[in-house]
């Protein structure tokens, strides 16, 4: 930004500082606007025409109020702000046009420049997604600019949830992208939509699946297509998992792949497969992640085994973990938990904790519908008790899932 800032200066007073008469020039024109006294000798550390030491804060702000801002953070924030209504509106013309290569030069040069990607591709993705150009996001997920390996984790989740959402509404683009690598990595496997397994994004596990394109893309579809036969009461088929291959997996799916058999074994065999599973866990500090999946597992299985193991290796540590999805789940574990157990302290403590809004927008109404079972149970009036259970019924009946009967609803904590 202080190159930027430089420019402004330059266009302002209609010159470049090159020498030590710009600098007088530069401090003059600002004791007339300004009525501040800079010095020449200031201005000239400034643009590093003598060795110098990073400018203060004084500077900054006096060169920033120069040229029209109330201060340098004022500017800065502006600047950001009017770079990026420029860059959205350069997007609505170049879709509207259809000029293709205009805009994959645009990904490509603003991949190399601008702090905020990950706000322009998903402003981008969006504007083609209404006009229905999937040769186009196709094209663009093929990008070097888009592989998923470029981005950060948390830019990917961003990226992920903010399509994701949209594509629930066109499903379409699955037959159009179910391929593409990066797609798969950005957008499908980000966005886990629980509320569409029985729908469009289901047959495209079963696509995936059967594409085989990568190793841990195929295991991960296979293991939520199964997780989906269980919600729908149907036997789960042991998946033959590479030994070698799972130890690289993404923590998360091998959390999953864990749930899986957990879901279908005996239950004494529980706590040996969690050992098991403890042991092989390299980085014992992203314990989190490698549970993930086994929260809700564990609640929807109402075993206790499962719960106190995660409770005794994660509670005493939760205050290391950033506030996030995958803790959330957590809270929300440990709150069934402690239920169960007749802990009404650390009920109300996690109940405290629990955010229906800090979900995944992919797992929102999956997680909802498992929390109504707790409201319908803690509830002491009649009346909310009925609107509970309404609730629970209705998302229900949208999500189509026959495990989550009334039964499960009015039983759970008997």
């Amino acid at each position: 930004m202080i190159e930027v800032l430089k420019k402004e200066i330059a266009l302002k007073i209609k010159r470049e500082i090159k020498g030590r008469g710009d600098c007088v020039f530069l401090s003059n024109a600002i004791l007339e606007i300004l009525d501040v006294d800079i010095s020449y000798n200031t201005i000239r550390r400034f643009y590093n025409l003598i060795p110098s030491t990073k400018p203060n804060i004084k500077t900054f702000n006096t060169l920033a109020q120069f040229i029209g801002y109330r201060n340098y953070l004022d500017f800065t924030q502006h600047y950001k702000y009017k770079e990026k209504i420029n860059i959205s509106d350069i997007i609505y013309k170049s879709v509207a046009k259809n000029k293709t290569e205009d805009i994959v030069n645009l990904v490509n040069k603003t991949k190399k420049s601008s702090e905020d990607f990950t706000s322009l591709i998903i402003v981008l993705l969006r504007e083609l997604l209404h006009n229905e150009n999937y040769i186009l996001i196709n094209r663009l997920f093929k990008l070097k600019a888009l592989n998923f390996d470029s981005f950060s984790y948390y830019q990917a989740l961003k990226i992920g949830n903010a399509i994701g959402l949209l594509i629930r509404k066109k499903p379409i683009i699955y037959q159009h992208l179910i391929s593409n690598i990066n797609f798969l990595d950005c957008i499908f496997l980000i966005f886990v939509d629980y509320s569409g397994l029985n729908k469009h994004y289901g047959e495209s596990l079963k696509a995936v699946e059967k594409s085989n394109i990568r190793y841990d893309i195929t295991m991960f579809s296979a293991a939520v297509l199964q997780f989906r036969n269980f919600l729908n009461n149907k036997t789960i088929v042991e998946i033959n998992i590479n030994l070698v291959e799972e130890k690289q997996l993404h923590p998360i799916l091998r959390g999953r792949l864990l749930s899986l058999k957990l879901l279908s074994v005996n239950s004494n065999n529980t706590l040996v497969l969690m050992n098991a599973y403890h042991k092989s866990i390299k980085i014992k500090g992203d314990l989190i992640s490698h549970y993930y999946e086994l929260f809700t597992t564990s609640i929807l299985l109402k075993n206790l085994d499962i719960m106190s193991f995660l409770v005794n290796k994660i509670e005493s540590k939760i205050d290391f973990y950033r506030q996030n999805s995958q803790l959330n789940s957590f809270y929300l574990m440990c709150l069934f938990y402690y239920r169960l157990k007749g802990d009404i302290k650390n009920e109300n403590k996690f109940f405290k904790f629990f955010k229906i809004s800090e979900c995944r927008h992919s797992y929102e109404e999956f997680i909802n519908l498992i929390y109504l079972i707790y409201l319908y149970d803690s509830s002491i009036s009649k009346t909310k008790k009925v609107n509970v259970k309404a609730r629970y019924t209705n998302l229900n009946k949208k999500l189509n899932y026959p495990y989550f009967s009334d039964d499960f609803l009015l039983e759970y904590f008997n």
